[in-house]
């Protein structure tokens, strides 16, 4: 019996390992696809631009910022106008996308 649990148990988390991996490489590609509006500013951004660079930024700081523009929390209307269209799974998938992607 305990084999059989065990067994059941491995083959659980087997799946939701196989599972999770195909939900993020599906948020890896919707977030490349929502990207492409991202790009048209962000893909400028330099060091010395008022607009910031987004390549590499953490999930978790991408998420707070484009949650506070949506809510319109940080001040900026176009940003504001962005992220007020996007969804809470648009914002992590741009969110994983960003973290991992390189200009």
């Amino acid at each position: 019996m305990t084999r059989r649990v065990v067994r059941g148990a491995a083959l659980a988390a087997a799946a939701a390992f196989f599972a999770s991996a195909e939900l993020r490489a599906a948020d890896l590609e919707l977030g490349r696809y929502l990207a492409t509006e991202c790009m048209t500013c962000h893909g400028t951004a330099s060091a010395t631009s008022t607009i910031p660079n987004i390549f590499g930024l953490g999930e978790g700081h991408f998420v707070e910022v484009i949650r506070a523009y949506r809510v319109k929390a940080l001040p900026n209307p176009i940003m504001q106008s962005i992220a007020e269209r996007l969804t809470d799974e648009d914002i992590a998938a741009l969110a994983a996308y960003f973290q991992t992607a390189k200009k």
